[in-house]
């Protein structure tokens, strides 16, 4: 039914603070950019509203969430000033959110726990819960993912944590007939949608592919922690690639290599493709890059919110195979980007049962 859709925050990093911006400018702007979808079912932007957020950095708790968003180390491209939002951002579990290294040094942390969390999703009536923690947080991401079970609140998990893809959350959440969506977004045009229409369109020509990599820099706090906790982005990055190629098997390595301050909030994405033509004559493709990596997620996220509110107001619960495919990097069931893009398509119809 139409209204509002609620939605909590878990993790206010720079990720966090482009949607929360990008909710912003889609309220200031008639016709904003680079949305993938106007209207969602009967939902356009405007209809999601922050009622919670959560995060452990002792910085951003207990501030309102529109002063949180840019509270330093966050360092996410200023398009916006929201102003106060009437949403304190409150303490979560810790658990494994802060890598060891980082702890104290760098983000000073305070630590709340389950039960809070659960209670400000009640209280606030939230409809989805977005966790927005750092790479190698599982625990605290099925911390969380357990106050959205318990609270009756969809999930989406845009971060590499194995929720979506776990048949345990998945047989969860199907039970308690609530949405469950990811794992880890795809930006809009990131490293991971190109390089994988790349190898897909090589395929479908048939091109004999040999090998690939890609290296990625940046400079906002993720890639800091990245330096520390890469092992599980590596894994889906690389997987999702190498299942554009069907029935061709060839070496991928994939990995983010270096945190360069300096950069700021951009992500640099080296790729480089090694293959063969037709007669077997060699074709190479070197690919560069360059974008402002949080707001390349914010809007996929604006989106993915109003299909899990959609999947919601239809009473489907448990993993969304259609909105996955088009919007995560590890879904539960992979598809080249214009079959999960249909996928998606016949879901918002009506025509798909997820």
């Amino acid at each position: 039914m139409k209204g509002t859709i609620n939605v909590a925050i878990a993790g206010v990093g720079n990720t966090a603070s482009a949607f929360v911006q990008g909710l912003k400018y889609c309220e200031m702007e008639a016709n904003p950019i680079g949305l993938t979808f106007e209207r969602i079912g009967p939902y356009i932007p405007r209809d999601i509203r922050i009622v919670a957020a959560f995060d452990v950095d002792s910085r951003k708790v207990g501030k309102d969430l529109g002063e949180a968003i840019y509270t330093p180390p966050n360092n996410a491209l200023k398009v916006v000033d929201v102003g106060k939002l009437g949403v304190i951002v409150r303490p979560g579990p810790l658990l494994d959110g802060v890598a060891e290294q980082l702890r104290d040094s760098f983000i000073p942390t305070v630590e709340g726990n389950l039960e809070d969390v659960v209670r400000e999703l009640e209280s606030t009536n939230a409809h989805v819960l977005i966790n927005y923690l750092p790479t190698g947080a599982q625990k605290a991401s099925e911390a969380y993912a357990e106050a959205a079970l318990r609270s009756g609140v969809a999930f989406v998990n845009a971060m590499p944590a194995v929720i979506a893809t776990s048949r345990e959350w998945q047989d969860r959440f199907t039970r308690a007939r609530l949405p469950l969506a990811g794992d880890d977004v795809q930006n809009q045009i990131g490293a991971t949608v190109l390089h994988k229409t790349i190898i897909r369109l090589l395929n479908l020509r048939g091109v004999k592919i040999d090998g690939t990599y890609q290296l990625n820099v940046g400079g906002t706090p993720d890639f800091l922690n990245l330096m520390y906790r890469k092992g599980q982005k590596e894994k889906t990055k690389t997987e999702a690639v190498k299942r554009m190629a069907e029935g061709d098997e060839f070496d991928a390595f994939i990995s983010p290599v270096a945190y360069i301050p300096f950069l700021g909030s951009r992500k640099v994405a080296h790729m480089f493709i090694e293959a063969r033509g037709f007669g077997g004559v060699p074709v190479r493709i070197r690919v560069d890059l360059e974008v402002y990596d949080p707001w390349n997620n914010a809007g996929v996220m604006i989106d993915i919110v109003r299909v899990v509110k959609l999947a919601l107001d239809r009473e489907v619960g448990g993993p969304l195979i259609s909105l996955s495919a088009w919007a995560f990097k590890n879904p539960p069931v992979h598809a080249p980007p214009d079959v999960a893009y249909q996928w998606l398509l016949d879901f918002i119809e009506g025509r798909r049962n997820n």
